[in-house]
């Protein structure tokens, strides 16, 4: 349907920039080359060649952006929640990781993890896979069969890990070389590879100068960790004692990429490292289920965004427990209220518009223009039936998308477009 023209009424909402709410009711989209091409009040003329799709009463809203999950932990979501980070690490992930090399288990855990982003309505996602290529080539071919965008990566890790998932340098590298000619013919789908140190502490000084190096040569982007835990934090500091701070590590390796850089977590951040994010205009992943999870803390949210900085929403799986990125929206929000509180309301609330922008709009800038119903925009869009949540009293439609979020789940999206196209339930048979 991407290369047909066609119109979709419905009830839209959507939130272009953090505190811009655009509501169109009882309007009409139409839909060109699988971009929006226009929004009207009254029904266009439509000739033979253009497709009418009613859905009158129904909310429509952009489809989510996951920027940050672990494919490899999906297994191991809900477990472990009692530890930190650093034992966490080693008596639940990195166990569960290691068992990616066997491509029967990947097999049927991918299967799932994309079957459940597609009904969840996670149209696009920047997602870890585990350090096994062929485990990540796998998963690339499911996002492929499901029609769902993703930057994938095989991550990189040749020290501080248990022995079953570590690499050498040399192996690191080469893998990472075959994973990325492996990539290219996913990308025209919108599957593309994206570089992936785990975090700072799993690489060496060799492997990470070998990824700014790739980096800044190819012009492929990064995902990584940073400021997630004061216990990190320290460790990061002893093994890198000539960077100012655990954000500079990336810098002084060239892997904060200008407009390419996913990181996830920037809970615990100095003054320098914030302007870094300006600067460098990186994608800060905010993961509020996970860092409650883990105990790591609150990250400033409402300060992030007041100073410019972008952000988007991460599920964090399996740090963070739902897929459903609503939870996540619902969780930054909360989050945000208990900061507030106990800083003496040294940091500010954020509000439902500001967090629905970061799960559409905000997280949606890392894939191009998607995230808002907007000329030019990719139509990548879900659409909701909340009759059950209607049938008592009328809801303006601002409410309705609270009323989804907070009180909803995937049980409610009743299709999925993604750049025009109608994504079907996947079929991995």
């Amino acid at each position: 349907m991407s290369g047909q023209r066609f119109v979709i009424h419905g009830d839209f909402i959507s939130t272009p920039d953090p505190g811009e709410v655009r509501i169109h009711e009882n309007a009409y989209i139409t839909v060109e080359g699988g971009k929006v091409s226009g929004i009207e009040k009254e029904r266009p003329d439509t000739g033979p060649d253009v497709t009418f799709i009613d859905y009158k009463g129904k909310l429509i809203i952009p489809g989510f952006s996951d920027v940050h999950l672990h494919a490899v932990q999906y297994v191991t979501r809900g477990l472990g929640y009692d530890k930190e980070l650093l034992p966490w690490l080693n008596d639940y992930t990195f166990p569960e990781e290691s068992r990616f090399q066997d491509p029967a288990y990947g097999e049927r855990v991918f299967n799932d993890v994309v079957h459940d982003l597609w009904a969840s309505g996670t149209l696009h996602c920047a997602i870890f896979s585990s350090l096994h290529t062929d485990a990540s080539i796998l998963l690339m071919e499911k996002f492929a069969k499901a029609g769902l965008s993703a930057y994938v990566g095989k991550v990189n890790m040749d020290r501080n890990s248990v022995e079953e998932l570590q690499e050498t340098t040399e192996e690191s590298i080469r893998e990472t070389e075959r994973f990325l000619e492996a990539a290219r013919p996913y990308e025209e789908r919108g599957i593309l590879p994206i570089l992936t140190p785990r975090f700072a502490p799993s690489c060496s000084d060799e492997l990470m100068r070998w990824l700014g190096d790739k980096a800044m040569e190819t012009g492929l982007p990064v995902q990584s960790h940073v400021n997630e835990n004061q216990g990190e934090i320290a460790w990061v500091r002893e093994l890198f004692p000539q960077s100012n701070n655990y954000l500079a590590v990336y810098e002084d390796f060239d892997l904060l990429p200008q407009s390419r850089t996913i990181m996830a977590h920037c809970i615990h951040n100095s003054e320098d490292e914030m302007q870094m994010f300006l600067d460098k205009d990186v994608l800060v992943a905010h993961c509020p289920d996970s860092n409650a999870n883990l105990a790591s803390g609150i990250m400033a949210a409402g300060e992030m965004i007041d100073r410019g900085i972008r952000v988007g929403l991460g599920s964090d799986i399996g740090g963070g427990n739902r897929l459903f990125i609503g939870h996540a929206i619902e969780s930054a929000m909360r989050l945000s209220r208990l900061l507030w509180a106990e800083s003496d309301h040294a940091y500010r609330t954020i509000t439902f518009a500001e967090a629905f922008h970061m799960a559409t709009a905000g997280g949606g800038s890392f894939f191009g223009k998607t995230g808002a119903f907007l000329p030019g925009y990719s139509f990548d869009a879900l659409v909701v039936d909340d009759s059950r949540f209607t049938r008592y009293r009328p809801l303006s439609v601002f409410e309705r998308l609270q009323k989804f979020v907070f009180a909803g789940d995937d049980r409610q999206i009743e299709a999925r477009y993604r750049g025009g196209e109608f994504l079907p339930l996947p079929d991995f048979d």
